[in-house]
């Protein structure tokens, strides 16, 4: 069975080509957006509002190697 091919490789990047791809993508903007604002919010709330980028990177680095993994997979 083939795969479906959501993404087009070009050089070392991949291009979403199909609506699923775009779909993958704005799923992990949104989770990330989302996680990362929760997360400030309760440590803002706990008392440590400089510790606000913690959260954006425990969410961003999960969120870009799942995307690398998906583009590579359906492309």
């Amino acid at each position: 069975m083939r795969r479906e091919i959501w993404f087009y490789k070009l050089l070392w990047s991949y291009i979403p080509c199909h609506w699923k791809g775009w779909a993958v993508i704005a799923a992990a903007v949104c989770f990330v957006d989302l996680g990362s604002s929760l997360g400030q919010s309760t440590l803002d709330h706990f008392g440590y509002p400089e510790a606000d980028w913690v959260p954006f990177l425990l969410l961003f680095f999960p969120a870009w190697i799942a995307l690398l993994v998906i583009a590579k997979r359906h492309s």
